[in-house]
């Protein structure tokens, strides 16, 4: 039986850009999955943690074991040398540090699709205009990027916000998806893609087909104060982890 989306409405809803305490996130990925299953009416998300995909796999553990009602992907957030890229639905760590155009074919032929996200954030590594403009002209497709993220609602993506969906309208012409860049559970999906349908194979669907709507709303500036604030304190716990060997925590 073909799944409904949880809001109860034709269309579902997917968050695909999460961090956890893998990264340089603040929960853990429990905490995550009971947060989006008993918080959000979320269709499907994706843990992307920096550099790393094994919080991600061990979502996908917790979640098959579960009782969920949501799917979930296996993502990555991959700092290039032009920006941070995301790769989506993919089983394989895309290694850091790669050309822009080189670590696309990587996300292409692992499997996945290659999203850029919060472009040309002056203060976080992201990939710029001249840099997005350069890769779709590029006449090897397999470097071309898949999506871009036009509703960041995080500091980073509200800096140049207009100006990222101006561009894109213009002349790069990608899909373009919403997501949360979520560091604390509340935050999760606070940004979101629609798209017909509930599942993850719905979703790839749609983008192939430019069924998507980017949605959500940008986050205040005492939540990203908190958001940092937050960031600290876990990174004191993770080193107090890493001299005690306490037990799993993340």
């Amino acid at each position: 039986m073909t799944a409904r989306p949880r809001n109860g409405g034709a269309r579902g809803k997917a968050d695909l850009h999460i961090h956890t305490l893998y990264s340089d996130g603040t929960a853990s990925v429990a905490q995550v999955l009971d947060w989006v299953e008993h918080q959000t009416d979320l269709d499907l998300i994706a843990i992307t943690d920096h550099e790393r995909i094994d919080g991600a796999l061990r979502a996908r553990e917790l979640h098959a074991a579960g009782d969920f009602h949501f799917e979930l992907s296996v993502g990555e957030e991959i700092t290039t040398r032009r920006g941070h890229l995301l790769a989506l639905f993919i089983e394989e760590r895309i290694p850091a540090l790669r050309p822009l155009g080189e670590t696309v074919e990587r996300i292409h032929a692992a499997g996945g699709i290659a999203v850029a996200p919060h472009t040309m954030a002056p203060l976080t590594p992201s990939v710029g205009g001249g840099s997005m403009r350069q890769l779709q002209r590029d006449t090897d497709a397999g470097r071309h990027l898949d999506a871009i993220e036009l509703m960041n609602p995080s500091a980073a993506g509200r800096a140049r916000h207009h100006a990222r969906r101006r561009l894109n309208a213009e002349l790069l012409h990608l899909p373009g998806i919403g997501s949360s860049d979520a560091h604390v559970v509340e935050g999760i999906g606070t940004a979101w893609t629609w798209f017909p349908g509930a599942s993850a194979e719905d979703f790839r669907a749609a983008l192939a087909s430019w069924e998507l709507e980017p949605a959500g709303v940008h986050w205040s500036t005492w939540h990203n104060v908190d958001v940092y604030r937050r960031q600290l304190a876990a990174k004191a716990r993770h080193l107090q982890h890493a001299i005690v060997r306490g037990e799993e925590w993340r």
